[in-house]
């Protein structure tokens, strides 16, 4: 037996594309039997569940390069660091006083803050973790900084050794815990909020 077959002569079942408000000419082209094969699709299909292979790899692929291990070897301020590597990096989330350096002289507490930032952090190994933006316009790496599970970022708005500063963002699952630990330095007035 013969097998039916379309005006066009092709054997594959088509679809159609209906739009009621689109001007005649237009209308013409899009309401043609536009053929659809059934490799076409199951083409599409294979490329798209690639595709979605290929982007949970590349996911787990950058977690790892967002996370990563460093040595401190010096404190700058109370919120900028070194590595033994000589990386220079700045603490996200946080804005910590300035100390005098070059022609600009030392902000209130800022010493201080840069103390304790100091007696945290110096000769330890500590984890960075980063978001999307990773240096800013100094060419420091921005990142969260943890020592022994404890996010230092926090510890250092908790204790009152800066202040909240959400410039760069921050993330979901950190964004309470810093704004509460912001809110209860200043309420209790520790560290650079009793000069308030």
């Amino acid at each position: 037996t013969k097998s039916k077959q379309s005006d066009t002569g092709s054997q594959y079942p088509r679809a159609t594309i209906g739009i009621a408000m689109v001007p005649w000419n237009l209308k013409d082209v899009l309401m043609k039997w536009i053929p659809v094969k059934p490799a076409t699709i199951a083409g599409l299909v294979i490329v798209v569940l690639i595709l979605f292979r290929v982007m949970g790899i590349t996911s787990v692929a950058n977690q790892d390069q967002l996370s990563r291990t460093v040595q401190v070897s010096r404190v700058l301020d109370g919120d900028t660091f070194d590595t033994m590597d000589g990386e220079r990096v700045r603490l996200l989330g946080i804005d910590a006083p300035e100390v005098a350096h070059h022609d600009s002289e030392e902000e209130p507490f800022g010493n201080e803050s840069r103390a304790w930032l100091d007696g945290v952090l110096k000769n330890q190994s500590v984890r960075l973790t980063f978001e999307q933006r990773q240096q800013d316009h100094y060419g420091r790496t921005l990142a969260w900084i943890w020592l022994d599970g404890n996010l230092v970022n926090q510890a250092s708005l908790q204790t009152g050794h800066s202040k909240l500063l959400a410039d760069y963002g921050l993330p979901l699952n950190l964004e309470e815990g810093l704004r509460k630990a912001a809110a209860e330095a200043q309420v209790l007035k520790l560290g650079l909020w009793k000069r308030k």
